[in-house]
């Protein structure tokens, strides 16, 4: 085993509460939640943070999800028979209390404030979290981990989060960088800024989100500001990939256009703030390489 990895599993060992002690964690809004033993009824209010607990092998402990949309049946429950709480527009919390959870996840710029002041208000323990940064995604399984006693599978999720963070940070050394679009809508056009984790992974494999950082999570962006920026990838939904050629076919001068780079991706992954956007960047990040490799000195 690798000493950095040792390291790290040993550091955690440390870090783990005494068997019998209450577990404490500190959610991103300052408020904390306290367990006396691993969470077994869990209700998750967002589609990554369910996406990671089951990844952890805690799938027995999840009581109730959030509505997804990608495992919908028309019913109480999802396909996978996980029970439903509510949907973007709105939470059923009757269906909450009877659900009798010990521990409630909510997402800090996604879940509805509203929603977690009246759960609060209604006795129930919310744990918010939020993971602004790579870093901090790593801290994040490893929380969840801890809230559902199975630190040792979220130990092994953080080693292989860190290892493709390293392959994809191989990919963006030693050429020239790329500067990308992502259309996250085409009509009317949405983006994400240069701070969202997914500008971070592209970053790391050598390609530079053309919207700077800001406050505003999916900026509502006109095609004249992408025409002026010029940037040399456009990053689209694969399922919009056929229409997304047509529409920006028009302007043959935009680098990517001509260039022909165009990139279809797995939308939802790669947007959910989780370990599985990881893997969903890496054939997205191969094909950016690619391009790079092949980017003449002067074509700019």
């Amino acid at each position: 085993m690798p000493h950095g990895i040792l390291s790290f599993l040993l550091l955690l060992c440390l870090a783990a509460p005494a068997a019998g002690a209450p577990l404490r964690l500190s959610g991103a809004d300052g408020a904390t939640v306290t367990l006396s033993v691993p969470a077994q009824r869990i209700v998750s209010l967002a589609p990554h943070l369910t996406d990671t607990l089951l990844a952890l092998g805690a799938r027995a402990q999840l009581a109730g999800v959030i509505d997804d949309r990608e495992q919908r049946t028309g019913g109480a429950r999802r396909s996978d028979g996980l029970a439903l709480v509510g949907d973007a527009a709105g939470l059923n919390y009757e269906v909450v209390l009877g659900l009798r959870p010990d521990l409630i996840l909510a997402w800090g710029s996604g879940t509805p404030r509203a929603w977690i002041e009246r759960l609060r208000q209604l006795g129930l323990p919310v744990l918010v979290l939020e993971a602004p940064t790579l870093e901090e995604l790593a801290g994040e399984v490893q929380m969840l981990g801890q809230a559902t006693g199975r630190q040792t599978a979220a130990a092994g999720q953080v080693a292989s989060l860190r290892a493709q963070l390293a392959r994809l940070r191989a990919l963006g050394q030693g050429v020239p960088r790329l500067r990308f679009f992502y259309q996250a809508w085409r009509q009317p056009m949405y983006s994400i800024h240069a701070g969202h984790l997914l500008s971070q992974v592209l970053a790391l494999c050598g390609a530079d989100n053309i919207i700077p950082a800001g406050p505003v999570a999916a900026p509502l962006v006109s095609p004249e500001f992408v025409l002026k920026a010029n940037p040399d990838v456009l990053v689209v939904a694969a399922g919009d990939l056929a229409a997304s050629h047509a529409w920006w076919g028009r302007f043959p001068s935009l680098a990517a256009v001509r260039d022909q780079h165009l990139l279809g991706v797995d939308d939802r992954r790669l947007t959910r703030p989780g370990p599985g956007m990881l893997s969903a960047a890496e054939p997205a990040c191969s094909q950016i390489s690619t391009w790079r490799k092949q980017r003449p000195a002067n074509s700019r």
